[in-house]
């Protein structure tokens, strides 16, 4: 029955100042929305992988050959001279391979595919939900619901066949559905290792370790993790990395091997998120309270005469909880209002389609019972602890109450002017980014998978190799005889395309001076298809002999070789760069003596902007034979390309289906972080200034409405209209200054935190702080001028009447 008069007390309250309890409950519901929407994209992003058991204890080891890093598996066939652990400290093992655009062939009709290559014990170590069956058989194999839905529609997959290289039948055993986290492993099919055997898969297996309880991995690590020259002449180590780091690995990322399988992220891009989601959320916080001080002076006088009847503070604390309860409940209910009407756009905003879980819930239970103690104990402490005498006379006029308010007025103005400084820089930064011209041709520029043909077409029979040959020499003809394309030749993306991730090696030059230095391994079309600009010699434009490569290199790869003129430049390879077979079937290694360079191309930038431009050499060959093209498409004809292919395709293979993507989708995906990064300051920083006003127009209506009897005795007095401007504006004029001071310096330090690894970066610019003050200053006057307009104009007799 107390609860109930507590409860029923504390809702007529909050509607009596419905202005204050609205400006509270819709300021503190739009920094709920925006915080839980960032939580819960967070959350997402740190539970990858979570679908693996055990997820902490499971290890990769990662291969470091010479500098290139990539997934592999330990043993004496792999490199590894020395036995870092005992075979009894396994206690489970799993081997997997990835295939990257392979194809497979269903109903006459071949797909381009993602493809996993696993051992049944796979699934013991990733959990996904499975309809039907698990593989067992060679012969059988798992599709993903969304590739069965792609292929089959509405039609059941299970039991379907389709066939791969070799003239292998596999058998749909089972559907895989999403697991329930996200994943840094994404494929379309799963088919058995025993499938076929190593020699014929040709690819390095991965393996996966869970480790006997109590083996110390980070011994093995201290040991693995040590460069060894190998029998082979390269040097290897190992470094075992649990599953739960795999999606943040810098060095994987950094080698770009099968994309579209595997993925990752930067952990600096998720603290950005958190800084501004604990901004935003406190700018909120503080705004709540600062409004709710003002609830609370209001009634100083009733809280003064309470303590005199004798109210104890168990009371006091019930009543001031009770209300804050009330009030964010109801901003809590609408700000999940706001993300189910904004799911889409913030979705797309972050690029993840996040689903509702466990944790939602979680979240907003989390939220409704802190969030009130924090915002209660404030006011509690103030109002307990203060003499009723006090509470009686001062009733909104005392000192500390206003030092108070003033104080988390400047806070919460430092955090908005901050976020706006970022967001003004980022959003320069990314204009930056995307401005800069990379040094070659981005426009028109087509990654196709045009040939239907497996990635381990070698191992097929002579028949089978026939047939490809001779659909990729029809698949030639029309991209020769279609008048859309400037230029082609086939090479896959992410080896032999320009922003190819390339490997390392060890290159001595005439002076036995050794560097490691980006390698590639391009077409003679490649230049020319990207527009890269020769400033010394003549780029090659045929290579006679497939066991012959040219070498070109880039100004940066010149300068670091020491080199100022072509004419000058020799380089081999540490050891062997290529081995082939001679005429008389010996071996023969390539790439061991000096070999000219005959030319030098201009710099562009390989990647990200930020990383500069790095120097490369390129190893020019003949043009090869393979499934994906890079195709320079005539500007304006990018629909009429697409339209052709998709009939040659239809003519040569009886379907018009057709994996593509263009080079411009590349350059936006590669500062896709950067983008997502400028989008929310910018979003969150207005989010953030109408939170802000909100909070400076509730406080200024009771700050001013305090003082019309200062007024009324003023103009009284003779005060003119500038006098009285300048006694209201002051104070907030002196918060946002204090903010300018105190925010200029630390944005500027977290922009130099942010960028000081960076070659190149947006400089920092005396226009987005003068940008960012006027902002602030702007919507400040704009939100004040109101109230004081109408102050200055009473009329005294009035005011002195009634006050």
């Amino acid at each position: 029955m107390k609860n109930m008069k507590t409860l029923k007390y504390a809702w007529r309250f909050l509607i009596r100042s419905k202005s204050y309890t609205a400006i509270n409950i819709i300021g503190l519901a739009l920094s709920l929305a925006c915080t839980i929407i960032l939580v819960r994209y967070i959350h997402r992003e740190i539970q990858v992988n979570t679908h693996c058991t055990d997820a902490d204890n499971v290890y990769i080891p990662l291969r470091d050959i010479d500098g290139n890093v990539f997934p592999g598996s330990v043993g004496a066939d792999n490199g590894a001279d020395t036995i870092y652990f005992q075979p009894e400290a396994i206690k489970e093992r799993s081997y997997f391979i990835t295939s990257c655009n392979d194809n497979v062939t269903i109903d006459e009709k071949p797909y381009a595919v993602q493809v996993l290559v696993a051992d049944t014990a796979f699934f013991h170590f990733f959990n996904y939900p499975l309809k039907g069956k698990r593989m067992e058989a060679p012969e059988e194999a798992l599709v993903t619901r969304e590739f069965a839905k792609r292929v089959f529609g509405d039609k059941d997959p299970i039991g379907q066949t389709m066939e791969y290289s070799g003239g292998k039948h596999l058998t749909i055993c089972g559907i895989l559905d999403e697991p329930a986290c996200k994943s840094s492993l994404t494929f379309d099919v799963v088919m058995n290792l025993n499938l076929k055997t190593k020699r014929e898969w040709s690819r390095m297996y991965i393996e996966l370790l869970r480790f006997m309880p109590g083996v110390d991995v980070d011994a093995i690590n201290a040991s693995s993790n040590v460069y060894r020259q190998t029998s082979q002449g390269f040097r290897i180590r190992y470094d075992f990395i649990p599953v739960s780091q795999l999606y943040w690995n810098k060095e994987l990322a950094a080698s770009g091997d099968d994309p579209e399988i595997w993925h990752y992220s930067s952990r600096s891009h998720i603290l950005i998120l958190t800084g501004v989601c604990l901004l935003l959320l406190m700018a909120g916080i503080l705004n709540f309270v600062n409004i709710y001080l003002v609830f609370m002076l209001r009634r100083s006088k009733e809280y003064g005469v309470k303590k005199v009847f004798g109210v104890q503070g168990r009371t006091l604390f019930t009543q001031l909880w009770t209300e804050n309860v009330l009030m964010i409940s109801i901003a809590l209910l609408l700000a999940w209002f706001f993300i189910e009407v904004f799911a889409g756009y913030a979705n797309q905003l972050l690029e993840s389609d996040i689903p509702y879980t466990a944790f939602d819930w979680q979240l907003s239970l989390g939220v409704l019972v802190l969030l009130p103690l924090i915002t209660t104990i404030y006011p509690f402490i103030k109002y307990n602890y203060l003499p009723p005498i006090v509470s009686i006379r001062s009733i909104g006029g005392s000192r500390q109450s206003v030092a108070t308010r003033t104080v988390f007025l400047f806070i919460q103005y430092s955090i908005t002017l901050l976020l706006i400084i970022l967001s003004l820089y980022f959003s320069n930064h990314l204009r930056f980014l995307q401005n800069t011209p990379p040094g070659f041709r981005t426009t028109g520029i087509l990654y196709t998978n045009l040939v239907a043909v497996s990635k381990n077409w070698y191992s097929e029979s002579n028949e089978q190799k026939n047939k490809h040959r001779q659909n990729a020499q029809s698949i030639q003809q029309k991209l020769q005889e279609c008048p859309f394309i400037e230029r082609w030749f086939c090479g896959n993306p992410t080896r032999s395309g320009i922003y190819g991730a390339g490997s390392t090696y060890a290159l001595i030059n005439d002076k036995d001076m050794k560097q490691n230095v980006m390698m590639m391994w391009v077409p003679v079309d490649f230049f020319d298809l990207y527009n890269l600009q020769s400033i010394e010699g003549t780029l090659p434009q045929k290579v006679d002999r497939n066991s012959q490569y040219l070498v070109v290199m880039n100004e940066a790869a010149m300068k670091i070789f020491g080199y100022t003129r072509r004419e000058d430049a020799f380089v081999r390879g540490e050891q062997a760069l290529w081995i082939s077979m001679g005429t008389d079937g010996k071996i023969i290694e390539g790439g061991l003596s000096l070999m000219p360079v005959e030319a030098v191309i201009k710099d562009y930038y390989t990647g990200h902007l930020t990383a500069g431009k790095k120097p490369v050499v390129y190893m020019v060959s003949p043009n090869s034979m393979g499934a994906q093209y890079q195709i320079a498409c005539k500007p304006g004809k990018e629909k009429e390309i697409i339209a052709y292919l998709k009939n040659a395709r239809q003519e040569i293979y009886n379907t018009e289906e057709l994996d593509y993507h263009w080079l411009e989708e590349d350059v936006q995906a590669l500062y896709r972080e950067d983008r997502r990064v400028s989008t929310v300051f910018t979003l969150f920083s207005a989010i953030s200034i109408f939170v802000s006003a909100l909070g400076l127009f509730g406080l200024s209506l009771f700050d001013i409405r305090q003082r019309y009897r200062e007024i009324a005795i003023r103009k009284v007095n003779g005060a003119q209209l500038r006098n009285l401007y300048s006694i209201l504006f002051r104070k907030y004029i002196w918060v946002t200054g204090g903010a300018t001071l105190l925010t200029v310096p630390l944005s500027y330090y977290l922009i130099y935190i942010y960028t000081k690894d960076f070659v190149v970066k947006a400089p920092v610019s005396i226009f987005i702080y003068v940008i960012a003050i006027l902002i602030v200053v702007g919507i400040s006057l704009g939100t004040l001028l109101w109230q004081v307009n109408k102050a200055v104009r009473i009329n005294p007799a009035k005011i002195m009447k009634t006050e």
